[in-house]
């Protein structure tokens, strides 16, 4: 159970097929990435594609539709078809549904920091952090949530799902991470004058069992789990530390409502 709810997890269909996720007892989905086109979907035919053919398309609800269909849920089965999406990205193309997700314990920790505010997480020794989520931005309903007395909150939810890249990024696998929450880290998905914040769901595993979930993580370094002094003079933040999108984490996005109002 402890693995399968530390190891991120993946699932592909093609066209025409069902897909499936699920996660164990006292654990629930959470959304890292979807996609859903014809990037490789050569893997759905006998054939290989002819290269006048040979282009990528995707649809840009996927992410969307698997966060409202499946999110905070233990079993979910999809058709694959891009009926399911919406207008389809290319017709007459084979496509694919690839979902990249997580099993969310039941007991877990969130942590919600204001805009212009410094977040710290930290484990206790031998225990690191296991990132689940992350958003940064505004939801509906959560006034009381950093409160700004200049400007009433939209009208709507303004939520950036990318978060969960630089979050994981920087606190993967470490026993204290600092994130500086602001718009120089995060890209500010609101209006301007809106009072924003950075949610982040995680738990702390113990250092050997996530050793064997994800042993990549630790061949990177010698020591993975213990910041330096260095490393923790300031805050993380766009300009000094800032990683890519294409981290040891499979993540793209994720983050829902029901995560912030939880």
């Amino acid at each position: 159970y402890l693995s399968r709810i530390i190891t991120s997890h993946s699932a592909h269909a093609c066209d025409g097929q069902p897909l499936r996720l699920h996660c164990p007892r006292h654990s629930t989905i959470s959304i890292q990435s979807a996609f859903y086109g014809s990037g490789q979907a050569w893997l759905c035919r006998a054939d290989p594609p002819l290269g006048a053919h040979n282009h990528s398309c995707s649809a840009f609800t996927a992410l969307q539709k698997l966060l409202s269909e499946c999110q905070s849920l233990r079993d979910c089965q999809l058709p694959v078809n891009h009926l399911l999406f919406g207008k389809d990205p290319c017709p007459g193309t084979a496509k694919y549904l690839h979902v990249d997700y997580k099993c969310k314990p039941t007991e877990h920790k969130r942590h919600v920091v204001c805009e212009g505010e410094t977040m710290i997480l930290r484990c206790k020794p031998p225990r690191v952090l296991n990132i689940y989520a992350a958003v940064y931005g505004r939801s509906l309903g959560q006034t009381d949530t950093c409160p700004s007395h200049l400007t009433r909150p939209p009208p709507f939810e303004c939520l950036n799902h990318e978060a969960v890249h630089l979050v994981s990024k920087s606190c993967y696998s470490k026993q204290k991470c600092i994130v500086a929450v602001s718009n120089q880290t995060f890209r500010d998905p609101c209006f301007p004058g809106t009072r924003k914040y950075l949610s982040v769901v995680y738990s702390c595993v113990p250092q050997t069992l996530l050793r064997e979930a994800d042993p990549y993580i630790f061949s990177t370094t010698s020591s993975p789990t213990v910041d330096t002094e260095k490393d923790l003079e300031e805050p993380f933040s766009k300009g000094s530390r800032r990683p890519d999108n294409s981290g040891a984490m499979m993540s793209n996005s994720l983050l829902t409502y029901a995560y912030i109002k939880g």
